[in-house]
């Protein structure tokens, strides 16, 4: 949500309160203002349950464990990739050509899938040259620490998108239920002002608080 929107759900929810606070006054004199009430209160309701979904997607862990999980993934398959260059040395063979090339900087420059289906790509040639590389003093053990570290990259990497997905449908959400919020307020700036003889200091509040935003937007 921009700071523009942000600036209006402040401000409604500003406006919501002032008509909770003095429901009790004003329902008893123009029931008609109701309707449009409860759809600002739901609606901002709705706003919030949003922005909450979409913070819960925040990444600063994320962040930590996926680049904790990337470099993992690279010491373990430098390794790996290492032991399949020395195959080269004796036999070259086109098949293991594009894995033993990977350079520390070329993996590294790879981003997210790209990196983790290279990273994959890596386990997948060596698991049946096992025994060959263990001629090389590429253990078993290293073999298998390539592929689940790289395996528990790639799942990192998924976690990524779908935290994108899921923050960008929760802004759009927050978006269309601050409209419907706004459509409220509209029909309520219509139907106030009909207040002002009985409750002309409640109209008063609503008014500035509703000026409030239009001078900060």
């Amino acid at each position: 949500m921009d700071d523009k929107s942000q600036n209006y759900r402040i401000m409604a929810q500003g406006v919501l309160a002032l008509l909770t606070r003095t429901r009790p006054e004003w329902e008893a004199r123009y029931a008609k203002l109701l309707p449009d009430y409860e759809t600002l209160q739901q609606a901002l309701a709705e706003v919030d349950t949003q922005a909450q979904a979409r913070s819960s997607t925040g990444t600063a862990g994320y962040t930590s464990a996926k680049d904790a999980a990337e470099t993992a993934a690279l010491d373990a398959a430098l390794v790996v990739v290492n032991g399949l260059r020395t195959l080269q040395l004796d036999t070259p063979r086109p098949a293991l050509a594009k894995v033993a090339a990977y350079s520390p900087s070329a993996l590294t420059k790879l981003r997210d899938q790209a990196q983790a289906d290279a990273l994959i790509e890596i386990g997948t040639v060596a698991a049946p040259l096992a025994a060959e590389l263990a001629a090389e003093l590429i253990t078993a053990d290293q073999l298998t620490r390539q592929r689940d570290t790289a395996a528990a990259f790639a799942a990192m990497v998924g976690v990524a998108r779908t935290q994108t997905v899921a923050g960008a449908a929760a802004r759009r959400q927050a978006l269309d239920h601050l409209a419907e919020a706004r459509a409220a307020l509209e029909r309520l700036d219509v139907r106030m002002p009909n207040l002002r003889p009985f409750l002309p200091e409640l109209v008063a509040q609503y008014e500035q608080q509703r000026r409030v935003i239009d001078a900060g937007s």
